[in-house]
């Protein structure tokens, strides 16, 4: 599970499009229930045309010096 206080969606699209993909994301979001949790607020990006380049360049740093997620699981009992 993650607790995020914002997602940020962004990328090569056309900026009217994005705003419309945050907004039923958004209102996908409001169905659900959030009781327990905070709703993460959806951000709009200012990267574009390179957020999938700079958002790849981030897993290698991710992987070196994130948590190992295997701490925070239950070992499945066979």
């Amino acid at each position: 599970m993650l607790d995020l206080k914002a997602v940020v969606i962004d990328g090569e699209i056309d900026r009217a499009l994005l705003r419309d993909v945050i907004g039923r994301t958004d209102e996908a979001l409001a169905r659900f229930d959030w009781q327990g949790m905070t709703r993460p607020r959806l951000v709009e990006g200012q990267i574009g045309l390179d957020a999938r380049a700079m958002g790849g360049a981030i897993l290698p740093l991710y992987g070196h010096f994130a948590p190992k997620h295997e701490l925070f699981l239950k070992p499945l009992e066979t």
